[in-house]
């Protein structure tokens, strides 16, 4: 249960009006409404920029004069002296801020840093204000995730000379501030840069918000489930969340726990464009013996303004996460609901899961706006609605190692995981797998290596002549033989017949994957098995293979429409109680 508000759009069957609570004042102390527009853009020239490393270079006093001058967003692949680096680099820059608006504080503003290859630790005026990934010797590429930091109050100097300072680590590919927004906002601008438009909350509409979210926290610090159950709208659905599932987890925790707090920080309360009550908040959940049991998380809570109760967000592309056994901590994945899941309550998908390449994460795939692309391929295609799940396989190469046990995670926990917490055809005849680069590698060995769950294969510019290249020596030994050309080759054409095939590669891919392709194919081939193939021109790029998605799930589309799944047997199909998008 990890709520990332990232559709903010949905349409709910409500309607505006005076909220039913609250009406006479109340209590508005828990939330602003959310009015101030304030921007102040960091980002184009201004900048001073230097490779190397030293904590000092933080300081606003630092004297940076020798450095390089910079303009951000950039891109080290497109600067011919940083083309090859891979490296730590420091990017500083020193503003004046206008007198502080009428309204704002420091804790209303969000220092947005946009998205940083690979890892950040950023600074404001000699103060660390966050930071994002991890640095050597534990690397941790973070490159597609956006970064909003929270100075403490007191931290910005307003009507005066202000320092940002931002220590960065690229470990392969590009490199520096590849995309905006880039500055210092108020929670109100950044939502206007996100096309989330909306109207300040009366005073009344204000108390009436407070009211469910004071609830709300009353009842989780006493533990009443019954009353904090009440506060949840009949139909909610919140990131992946029914109110089955919040309300199981709530439980959980407070079996385990003595005391378990609900908090909303920051937050602001408007009025959307359809009318909806909504709270910008940074929501976190904890226990009183310190432990995070949830991480704060800006998210967006949506109220019904005349039932008294949080409605969800209805997303159809969204985090999920689960406290993992495999990976002995808290793990993401996104889900992607096809628009037909929307219209009843019963009706099953079939489902596909999709694998990240080298340095990547589950994240990733909201950088693509992968959600639209899936929505205008069934649109467009006419492809089948498939449930889409990407896990977050990191650097792992899909196996078990001292370096994680993602093998374990998906097969094992993910998948049973997803077909009890979501409509899913629970077959294998309905569910494939596709990846990228060390993804498609995944893809092929956890699809061949478990017949028994998984029946249409896909990569795109996939590893596929390659094993694992994660772990210990001994490790990398062991999981020599799990090469996705090498198990093709030492299997049977019937038991390679148990699954379907799509692959691709590109005849100038810098890594040779585009051969490897080529050599699956004559693989395949030489047993008589059928698959769909494709070597193009292009290199080991998104532009190469993200045309070809129509392929794959084409693929998949095809497999699934081979078995055709009888609905009929589904309880009748009652329609949601929210017009979702």
């Amino acid at each position: 249960m990890l709520a990332v508000a990232l559709v903010a759009g949905s349409a709910f069957a409500v309607t505006a009006g005076e909220p039913a609570l609250a009406t006479g004042g109340g209590d508005t102390s828990c939330a602003t409404t959310g009015s101030v527009d304030f921007g102040f853009d960091l980002a184009g020239d201004g900048w001073k920029f230097s490779t190397g490393d030293d904590l000092a270079w933080a300081a606003p006093t630092f004297a940076d004069t020798d450095w390089k001058s910079w303009t951000v967003p950039d891109n080290w692949n497109n600067d011919a002296t940083l083309a090859k680096y891979d490296g730590y680099a420091w990017y500083r820059k020193t503003f004046t801020l206008p007198a502080r608006p009428a309204g704002v504080t420091d804790s209303t503003i969000v220092a947005a840093l946009g998205q940083i290859d690979d890892a950040d630790q950023t600074f404001l005026n000699g103060t660390e204000i966050g930071k994002t990934g991890g640095f050597p010797p534990n690397f941790d590429s973070t490159w597609e995730v956006p970064r909003e930091y929270y100075p403490a109050d007191g931290l910005l100097n307003w009507g005066g000379s202000n320092t940002v300072a931002v220590r960065m680590y690229d470990g392969t590919g590009g490199g520096g501030f590849y995309a905006g927004p880039i500055g210092l906002y108020t929670k109100a601008h950044l939502r206007a840069l996100s096309g989330i438009t909306g109207k300040a909350a009366t005073k009344t509409q204000l108390a009436y918000a407070c009211a469910i979210l004071n609830k709300q926290h009353r009842a989780i610090a006493t533990g009443d489930v019954r009353s904090y159950a009440s506060t949840l709208a009949d139909g909610f659905f919140h990131q992946g969340d029914t109110a089955d599932r919040r309300l199981s987890e709530v439980k959980g925790w407070i079996s385990q726990k003595k005391k378990i707090t609900l908090t909303d920080a920051q937050a602001e309360v408007f009025v959307d464009s359809q009318g909806r009550i909504v709270v910008d908040t940074i929501r976190s959940w904890s226990a009183t013996d310190g432990t995070e049991l949830l991480p704060a998380t800006r998210e967006f809570l949506y109220l019904d303004p005349r039932k008294n109760v949080e409605l969800g967000d209805h997303a159809r592309f969204f985090r999920d996460s689960y406290v993992s056994t495999a990976m002995s901590r808290r793990v993401q994945f996104n889900v992607y609901l096809p628009k037909g899941y929307t219209r009843t309550t019963a009706k099953r998908f079939p489902v596909v899961y999709m694998l990240n390449g080298f340095n990547g994460s589950n994240i990733e795939w909201e950088a693509r706006d992968i959600d639209t692309v899936l929505d205008k391929l069934i649109k467009d295609k006419g492809l089948e609605e498939t449930i889409v799940v990407f896990p977050d396989g990191g650097s792992g190469w899909y196996v078990d190692t001292s370096a994680g046990n993602y093998k374990t995670m998906i097969v094992g926990e993910i998948v049973p995981m997803v077909d009890k917490q979501y409509r899913t055809i629970s077959d294998r005849e309905h569910r494939g797998i596709t990846g990228v680069s060390m993804g498609g590698q995944g893809a092929f060995t956890l699809g061949l290596g478990r017949p028994d769950l998984f029946s249409s294969i896909a990569s795109h510019i996939g590893a596929l002549s390659l094993p694992p290249l994660v772990g210990t020596p001994a490790e990398q030994a062991a999981n020599a033989n799990l090469q996705p050309i090498k198990m093709v080759t030492a299997m049977t054409a019937a038991q390679l017949n148990e699954h379907t095939y799509y692959f691709d590669g590109g005849d100038q891919d810098e890594y040779g994957f585009g051969t490897a392709a080529k050599n699956m194919s004559v693989a395949l081939a030489s047993k008589g098995v059928k698959h769909d193939y494709q070597l193009g021109a292009g290199n080991h790029a998104d532009s190469y293979w993200m045309p070809k998605l129509d392929r794959s799930f084409g693929l998949h589309s095809d497999q699934f429409r081979a078995h055709p799944y009888n609905q009929k047997r589904e309880p009748h199909q009652t329609p949601s109680p929210y017009v979702w998008p």
